[in-house]
Parts: C-alpha cells; structure tokens; sequence
C-alpha cells in the first residue's frame, strides 16, 4: 500500500492527490462517506457557487480552472450527484447543489474552528490571517500593525493581498482574506459583514506649485470644477471608480471634467506634475510619493473627506488569526495626519 502525501489548504493539513488529473483520484463508490471529501473539493466548490463560474473561481483560490474543475469533478464523484449545470450561462446549481452548498460551509468553518480550538491550548497562539488592503494603508500604517503582530504572536503568519474598495469587498465576502481595510464609503454592497471605523483623513487637492490656485490656503469647488481633474481609484462609476472626487465634489460631480483615473498615487502624482489637471486624493496616499514641486490645498466642501475600517466576516471572528490582529490592530499608533475615530 502507498503512503499518502499532504499538502497545505488554508492552513489545514489534506490529503495530496496523486498526480495533477484528479480524474486519477480513487474516491469510494459510496456516496454516503464522508470521509472520503477532501477540503480543497469543498473550497472549489464554495468558491464556484459564490463567484457563479469556474473561471471567477480561480481568481479567488488562485488555481488553474483545469484544477478547480477536477475538484469540481471528484467531488461530483463522490458524492453521486451533479452539483452545477454546466449548460447554462452562468453556471448555476443543481437542486443538489443548492442543497450541498450549506452544509459544506459549515463543516469548513467548524474544521477551521476545531484547528483554532487546538492551536489554542499552545503557550503560543499558531495560526495564519490574511489581510486585505490599498496601497496608502499598505505603506503607511499597515507595517506597524504587522511588527506589534509578529512581536505579540510569534507563531502567526500572515499572507497580504492588494486591491481597490471593490475587489476588497469581494476578497473579505468570498473568505480570500480574513479582513480587509477599506473606505468606508461606497458602502459595502454584502451588508452582513462587522467593520470597526478607525480614522478620518481629508481629501485634498493637488497641483503644481506655480499653478495660480497654490497661492490660496485652500480651493473650493468652482476652483476645481474649472480645470481637467485627476482621481481614484480607476474603473466605472458603479465600480467606485473617482468616488472621492465626486464624493468631494457633491452635487456639482456631473458638473466636473474628470481627465483621468488611477489606481496609484504615484500615476495621479506624475499626471498632475505634468500639468494633465488637478489631482483630488486623500492626504495619506500623498505620503507614498514624493510630492516635490508640487502644492497640497485642502478642499473647502463639507464632503472632502473619508473614513477608513476595518471589514471582517461573522464566521471568521472567532479564528486565532482574526482576535489576534484586532486585538493589535486596535492598540497600533495612527499614521500622522488622520483623526482618531473611537468605535
């Protein structure tokens, strides 16, 4: 008899199929044992049913869709049933799939809790957190918080993930990250998730330093309305693409001539250097770029401003890695600038 291999899923420990194929997999003909799933089957599986198609799916797991549908197909195997009905467009589930989908959520989330229960009796808490966040957080605050992690838990580890205020929303709701730091506005679309709101920092303009506006303290919005604006982050309207511009800006936004949207400091710095408009960010992001030669203004509009939180899921709050970054996350120094917001 062979011995089995295991490999690393989610920090849990599974059975290593034999060779890439799964369709080489030796499931047991009873659909009745259990025993016989693998969690890297389950994960695919939720992950499909969440994102509604395979090829969504592996953005999220970070698979190959040849891979999630051989779990997919071992797992239909197992069970003897058809989870997805492949025809249609999109993929959608079978009554059976409908049926399996909870029960799948929970025995994943209940492995996890058990894993958590267990690492829990060491004088050391083990465990693993993944973090989403955009690169102002990234570079200026996010780093802190790590250090008093590493140095209060040793035994974490911790896998970062980088998006704008949609795709975090999409990594906190689909469990790709643990938690993730965000504006809080646009709202979150999926409202079940907790979220601790930690500061306020202002919106801010930004133009070269012999632009005519620098002279002033600060700009109002008919300043800004009058020249090529650039923001972010990128992407449609309905995505959040340019929301603190508009946001800023009030009832006045149809009004504005948005040149360009981006989804880094550094790009929107370069394009106002360049004399390509004036750029409407918040101040944080200003401080990782090198903002020489140009003039920094704040807003006069009651909206130049936004709040950042923390999101993380229900299910999630009760895991090792999760109590452990809240805890040191809620002891950690603010960047300089932003206003403390107490929860």
């Amino acid at each position: 008899m062979s011995e089995a291999s295991f490999f690393a899923e989610d920090g849990l420990l599974v059975p290593e199929p034999y060779g890439d194929d799964l369709d080489t997999v030796d499931v047991p003909r009873d659909p009745r044992d259990a025993m016989s799933l693998q969690t890297a089957w389950l994960r695919s599986f939720l992950a499909v049913a969440d994102k509604g198609g395979f090829g969504a799916a592996t953005l999220v797991l970070h698979l190959s869709q040849s891979r999630v549908s051989a779990h997919i197909a071992a797992l239909e195997r197992a069970l003897g049933v058809t989870l997805f009905d492949r025809k249609a467009r999109p993929v959608c589930m079978t009554r059976a799939g409908e049926l399996f989908r909870g029960h799948a959520m929970t025995a994943l989330l209940e492995l996890q809790r058990g894993v958590d229960a267990a690492r829990s009796t060491l004088d050391n808490v083990v465990g693993h957190v993944s973090i989403g966040s955009y690169p102002s957080v990234s570079s200026t605050y996010l780093p802190s918080v790590l250090q008093e992690l590493k140095s209060k838990y040793h035994g974490m580890t911790v896998e970062l993930f980088e998006g704008n205020a949609s795709t975090l929303e999409e990594m906190a709701v689909s469990g790709t990250v643990d938690l993730a730091f965000r504006p809080l506005l646009p709202k979150m679309h999926e409202t079940t998730l907790c979220h601790r709101t930690i500061w306020r920092e202002d919106i801010v303009a930004v133009m070269r330093e012999h632009d005519p506006l620098a002279k002033q303290a600060s700009v109002s919005v008919a300043d800004i309305l009058e020249r090529p604006l650039i923001g972010n982050p990128a992407g449609s309207e309905e995505d959040g693409g340019g929301y603190d511009l508009r946001h800023t800006l009030g009832e006045a936004s149809g009004q504005a001539d948005i040149a360009y949207l981006t989804d880094q400091p550094t790009t929107l710095v370069a394009l106002v250097r360049s004399a390509f408009g004036i750029g409407v960010i918040n101040r944080l992001a200003l401080r990782t770029t090198s903002t020489e030669g140009l003039a920094i203004r704040t807003i006069d509009s009651p909206t130049a401003f936004r709040e950042v939180a923390l999101f993380w899921t229900r299910r999630r709050a009760d895991t090792a890695g999760v109590k452990a970054f809240l805890d040191v996350q809620e002891r950690a120094e603010l960047p300089i600038g932003v206003q403390a917001i107490s929860n």
